[in-house]
């Protein structure tokens, strides 16, 4: 079995970052060349700069030969107060991959849990993430629940022309 080793990914690694987020949204998507295109210019400057304000946390697995073979993010995102949360930063695992070659062999299980770590260690209690289809099962096994999240794509989304304003009735009286 293939022995790998987990390590802080930094300012050097964006680019293992974006091909494996690339690499990522062609599986679970079938995104065209264009749209990988706007993610691949778009996400190295993003990282940056949330690395640099300390709200994006990456972790790159690499294997013996010290070749990265997979990983995945941790970004704090603001959100809104709700119930039992005043709100403020949450932990958002994110960007989760891990090359082919390589799944089934702890790679993944790795990175979830040392992002559990780096969001706990800070004093956070709880974490959410958008989970593909294939990571489910290893999500659902490390104790993370399924919520009712939906989405609209809005560019697809035909709004129906504006109703005229309601006429009065007709009846007597009105």
């Amino acid at each position: 079995m293939t022995q790998y080793r987990i390590r802080r990914a930094g300012y050097r690694d964006i680019q293992t970052l974006v091909k494996q987020r690339h690499a990522m949204f062609a599986e679970m998507h079938s995104q065209s060349k264009r749209d990988l295109d706007v993610h691949d210019g778009a996400f190295p400057g993003w990282a940056r700069r949330e690395m640099l304000a300390g709200r994006f946390a990456c972790f790159l697995v690499e294997s013996a030969s010290v070749e990265v073979v997979g990983g995945g993010s941790v970004w704090l995102r603001e959100v809104q107060p709700h119930a039992g949360f005043k709100g403020g930063k949450e932990p958002y695992l994110m960007s989760m991959y891990t090359d082919p070659e390589h799944r089934g062999n702890g790679v993944a299980t790795m990175v979830v849990n040392r992002a559990i770590t780096w969001a706990k260690e800070r004093g956070y209690g709880a974490m959410s993430l958008h989970a593909s289809k294939m990571g489910r099962p290893l999500y659902k096994k490390l104790g993370w629940k399924a919520t009712s999240e939906m989405e609209l794509n809005l560019e697809k989304f035909r709004k129906k022309s504006p109703r005229t304003a309601r006429q009065p009735s007709r009846r007597s009286g009105r």
